[in-house]
């Protein structure tokens, strides 16, 4: 990968947050603005059955969690400057993987920023989709939720502890 703040970002999330967030790792694909593909594990993607065209406009890394019964996938935005998980990211790459025949309960968005008082951060925070994770290189062993279902009526705050 190039140098840059960008490349650092990459490396911590494949290196720290996958060793502290998920069972059994593995990169499906990886891609930087001024390459726009820096590894494609096509093999991997047919074996848990997601179809990646590359000319499809792809999140900055694509992981699995193979360790569950069922593996789930990470769609993940590196954010140095702008270009995070919200809404219509989230809606275009679960109908990826929707057609590649996941189920939107194995599909996980998440966007990563350096730090959470970076201005990037503070600017884009309001625009983060509901239902994705934010996790910050400077905080590792933390991560925050955005849930997006609703308490049922008999669960509470404690609920989500």
């Amino acid at each position: 990968m190039s140098p840059g703040p960008s490349s650092i970002l990459t490396k911590d999330t494949l290196e720290v947050f996958c060793s502290k967030f998920l069972i059994d790792p593995a990169l499906i694909f990886l891609s930087e603005s001024g390459n726009k593909v820096v590894h494609q594990d096509n093999k991997l993607a047919k074996s848990i059955g997601l179809n990646i065209e590359a000319n499809k406009n792809l999140p900055d890394i694509i992981l699995a969690d193979r360790g569950p019964a069922t593996p789930i996938i990470i769609f993940t935005e590196i954010v140095h400057t702008d270009g995070p998980i919200d809404d219509s990211r989230k809606n275009a790459l679960l109908s990826l993987a929707l057609a590649g025949g996941f189920k939107a309960e194995n599909v996980v968005f998440l966007t990563v920023f350096n730090d959470r008082s970076s201005q990037v951060y503070r600017k884009i925070v309001s625009s983060l989709a509901w239902g994705s994770f934010v996790w910050f290189v400077s905080e590792p062993d933390n991560i925050i939720v955005l849930k997006d279902k609703p308490l049922s009526s008999n669960q509470s705050l404690k609920d989500l502890l």
